[in-house]
């Protein structure tokens, strides 16, 4: 048999295999992603050498990371395309086509469709990593503006302004505040000005399990408060926004003075201190 149709069958056997182990596998999910690579991928490395395939060692071992390789760069592309989930067989061809693929780049001759090959995975891989960090830029510019809070951030005495939530989520922004050493942080979320601090520091959300027996009173004109053995939930208006600060050791008046002040802040300014 020519020495491609015996690669081919080879290949063939990795894929059937793949097939096999995915459907019978009584592993868990991360047991099964290890099992369903590494298992034909290991018959693979036999099969070359019972077929006597020329460099089955160097081609059986690296057929591994290329594998791995090809699938983390695959799935990339799924999701910057936002492509359909493909059928189960053609997602689990992969290990059979990272072996093809190692077993062209040790096959004598085939110089430029090598190098072709090569440099069209290299850069598929690199390019991967400022496409999808421009597309989630995008989508979280898309999702401050669109959240319907003016974009305004409180001054909280002795903390600075660190991160910014990546998910902004509900028409609600997060932030949060840090002092010098990473001491203390206050959690920070900005709702829209309808939203009544009143109403929410009686119904928290998100509520804590140390809300269950904390008071809500008014510790300032407008700034409503409940706390808790080490802890203070802070809610009122300031800047066009309603605001809730939680915090943990951080003392009341802190919470309170930061609704006296607040600054104006971008969208991109948010996005360069986004948390992921």
């Amino acid at each position: 048999m020519p020495l491609w149709g015996r690669r081919l069958l080879v290949a063939l056997a990795i894929w059937v295999t793949t097939l096999a182990f995915e459907h019978w596998s009584p592993m868990d999910e991360f047991g099964d992603f290890v099992l369903v690579v590494t298992a034909p991928l290991m018959l693979g490395l036999i099969l070359g050498w019972l077929a006597r395939l020329p460099w089955w060692l160097p081609t059986g071992l690296l057929a591994f990371p290329g594998s791995y390789f090809l699938m983390v760069t695959a799935s990339a592309w799924h999701d910057l395309l936002e492509a359909d989930t493909p059928p189960v067989p053609v997602s689990l061809a992969l290990p059979a086509l990272g072996y093809l693929i190692v077993s062209l780049l040790f096959s004598p001759g085939f110089r430029w469709p090598k190098i072709g090959l090569s440099a069209i995975l290299v850069v598929g891989f690199a390019v991967t990593g400022p496409l999808e960090e421009s597309r989630s830029d995008s989508e979280f510019h898309e999702m401050i503006t669109s959240a319907g809070v003016p974009l305004v951030v409180p001054i909280i005495p002795g903390h600075t302004l660190a991160s910014s939530s990546s998910f902004p989520m509900d028409g609600n922004i997060g932030l949060t505040y840090e002092s010098p050493g990473r001491e203390t942080r206050v959690e920070v979320f900005l709702h829209p000005e309808t939203s009544e601090p009143e109403e929410m520091c009686l119904d928290p959300v998100p509520r804590l399990a140390v809300d269950e027996d904390a008071v809500c009173r008014e510790a300032a004109p407008g700034v409503w408060v409940r706390t808790a053995p080490g802890w203070v939930r802070a809610l009122g208006r300031a800047g066009g926004v309603t605001m809730q600060m939680i915090a943990h050791d951080v003392p009341e008046e802190v919470l309170v003075g930061g609704f006296a002040q607040t600054r104006p802040v971008t969208a991109e300014e948010l996005g360069e201190l986004r948390d992921v």
